[in-house]
């Protein structure tokens, strides 16, 4: 059992690693920012390492550039969380990006970037111009509010057994958040499963999708599975504990609940699916892989008074926070 998880892992339920929005990156503005190419600029990167500072390589569109650990996490962080989650919120979500972030540069060592700017690999990157098109007039205050979460936690990451975490984290979780064994399959000990009540308060808590038979055939045939007409195309479903579908038969094919719900876009794999009248419902909870910490209820505990270290510390038992 690996105990780094690998790009391709985290690729495969990036299914929505990253919350309510659907953001696009504009991969012009990013280069439009004070970061620049990196070919150009090798030495300025080495330079700031040398000093004590921290810079990442961020692979776009356009290339790679090079941007200042505050600068790429105040874009990071404008781009991941609703600013109105509050200041407890952004700052906890400030550390996990921070955290991540030197987690993937350590593991993307031999590579010529650290991260990429699209949260279905990394996590998601927002420029300043952006940023500007995104909010309008909201602009000032909405980052005045974000760079205040990431100045106020600068340079504080969590870390495990001296090592930079790998801090997950996601829109909204089914209640209780999965455990990275049963989404990734890999045993990391501070990414478990842990009670989460406030999620069921959110308005995208539950979610519901109909496909009639030929629909649900036409999308899943990528699968080249076979299923036979008038009756249900799934069984041997199993579930974790959080409902999580870890696999599920479909037709003659055995897959994941994580794939079924790539396939059909389906908000999370934590689900159950009825068949009635050739016709197929799926009943969806949450939104995103739900390992890690779950933003709508770190939004949720800031504003009922928790401080952004207890917000970590629910999320990321057995971590420590620490600061370079």
């Amino acid at each position: 059992m690996k105990k780094v998880i690998t790009t391709s892992v985290i690729v495969a339920l990036s299914l929505l690693i990253i919350p309510f929005k659907n953001l696009k990156n504009n991969s012009a503005d990013v280069v439009e920012t004070s970061a620049k190419i990196i070919s150009e600029q090798k030495g300025e990167d080495t330079d700031n390492e040398e000093k004590g500072s921290v810079s990442f390589r961020i692979k776009t569109d356009d290339g790679i550039i090079v941007l200042d650990a505050k600068d790429y996490i105040t874009g990071v962080v404008a781009a991941e969380m609703p600013v109105s989650y509050g200041i407890e919120a952004l700052k906890a979500q400030s550390v996990a990006a921070y955290s991540f972030a030197l987690y993937r540069k350590q593991s993307n060592g031999k590579k010529e970037y650290d991260l990429t700017d699209s949260y279905k690999t990394d996590q998601s990157y927002l420029s300043d111009s952006a940023l500007e098109e995104k909010w309008g007039d909201g602009y000032g205050e909405n980052i005045k509010i974000i760079k205040e979460a990431v100045e106020e936690t600068a340079n504080e990451y969590l870390s495990f057994k001296g090592q930079p975490a790998l801090t997950l984290y996601h829109s909204l979780s089914s209640g209780v958040t999965n455990s990275c064994l049963d989404v990734f399959g890999s045993d990391v000990p501070y990414l478990t499963s842990v009670v989460c009540e406030e999620d069921k308060l959110s308005n995208n808590y539950k979610s519901v999708f109909s496909f009639s038979a030929d629909e649900l055939k036409e999308k899943l045939s990528y699968l080249g599975a076979k299923v036979k007409s008038g009756e249900n195309f799934f069984s041997a479903i199993l579930t974790s504990e959080s409902g999580f579908v870890k696999s599920i038969k479909y037709g003659d094919f055995q897959t994941t609940g994580s794939e079924v719900a790539s396939i059909l876009s389906l908000p999370s794999a934590t689900f159950t699916v009825e068949f009635n009248d050739n016709a197929y419902t799926f009943y969806c909870l949450g939104h995103g892989h739900g390992v890690g910490m779950s933003q709508y209820a770190a939004g949720r505990m800031a504003e009922q008074g928790s401080n952004y270290k207890e917000i970590l510390e629910k999320f990321y038992p057995g971590t420590q926070l620490q600061k370079n």
